[in-house]
């Protein structure tokens, strides 16, 4: 018998050493002849995402698989760590890509989370912010995943959901989906003013979701349930507004996230068409990606969506349980005009 588990690991070993994955197909938008503008990179759902299990210990029973239940909030760091909150499980997954580990935030009985909607990472001071539409509390966390002040409450907050910070002016933007507004913080979570109120006018809002700023500090607010954008500027000031309703590209019917990219293009997710749509600054479509479906592009009610500064854009795939991670291709002179043709993935 000890010959045939000899021979066993032998042939385990033999096999981690010598096989070689199947080469991954790569998948780009918009389809040619039209220059690749997105390209899909990979998919983060589980422990094996990360972590590294040699063939022997799998075949042996391996270590437990965690996976995702249902993620809707996603960050990342400058340090090669995704941070996802996770709805039903009620704390933040954190896929560490360079260790090839993935640990949890908000999982101790002292600081545990019950709805883990929005997250920001202060790359300087080493602060991961969540905001839990459950507890009404902005909590932030350091980077060893231990609470070090929160702010708001039931008497403060209602149901706190899409967050981002602004680094160069040291805030904190907070959406406020059942106060109808956006809230201005101080890294410390002193309040310094807000946005908003209910209401279908330039600068009142009907359930936002979520929040981005571009390059230059001016703040775009995904205003869902008015299905539009609107821009303001970094003191608060009514910019501009675009998109409306409808069933067709460049329409909204159940908008979630919004993410900007270094070349200020706006990404918006929407649950209901299972895509995310790429818009310039003032509204015009440039791109849409997606569709109902399990491959990799297609989803099943998208909700958040980051962009690093690497332009890698992270998006909640709440129904698939995963993250899709894609690369924004930087747009040279030469094809940087407006009026390109949109074109829909096939």
């Amino acid at each position: 018998m000890k010959y045939f588990f000899v021979a066993l690991i032998a042939i385990l070993l033999f096999s981690c050493a010598t096989h070689e994955r199947e080469p991954q197909v790569e998948l780009y938008w918009p389809l040619p002849p039209l220059k690749p503008r997105i390209k899909y990179l990979k998919t983060y759902a589980t422990s094996k995402d990360v972590e590294e299990i040699s063939p022997f210990i799998e075949f042996l029973g391996g270590e437990m698989t965690i996976a995702l239940a249902k993620p809707y909030g996603v960050a990342a760091d400058n340090k090669g760590r995704i941070y996802v909150g996770d709805t039903i499980a009620g704390k933040v997954f954190v896929f560490d890509t360079l260790r090839k580990a993935l640990w949890f935030i908000g999982d101790e009985p002292s600081t545990k989370l019950r709805v883990p909607a929005g997250i920001a990472v202060d790359n300087d001071n080493g602060i991961v912010y969540v905001s839990d539409a459950g507890l009404d509390k902005v909590i932030g966390f350091d980077m060893e995943g231990r609470a070090v002040f929160f702010f708001g409450g039931k008497e403060e907050m209602k149901n706190p959901s899409g967050i981002t910070i602004d680094p160069q002016r040291k805030r904190l933007y907070v959406i406020e989906t059942f106060g109808h507004k956006l809230r201005v913080f101080d890294l410390k979570g002193r309040e310094l003013f807000t946005i908003g109120e209910r209401g279908a006018a330039p600068g009142q809002f009907n359930f936002p979701t979520d929040v981005d700023i571009d390059s230059e500090g001016n703040i775009y607010i995904l205003d869902s349930a008015n299905f539009r954008i609107q821009v303001f500027t970094p003191e608060g000031e009514f910019i501009r507004s675009f998109g409306r309703i409808g069933d067709s590209p460049g329409h909204f019917a159940r908008p979630k996230g919004i993410a900007i990219d270094s070349d200020d293009h706006v990404y918006v997710t929407d649950a209901a068409f299972s895509n995310f749509q790429i818009f310039d600054k003032y509204g015009q479509l440039l791109l849409f990606i997606g569709g109902p479906g399990i491959g990799p592009g297609k989803f099943d009610m998208p909700a958040d969506i980051f962009i690093d500064e690497n332009d890698r854009i992270y998006i909640a795939d709440q129904l698939n349980r995963r993250i899709q991670v894609f690369q924004y291709l930087k747009i040279t002179d030469e094809y940087s005009q407006k009026g390109k043709k949109v074109r829909q993935d096939r």
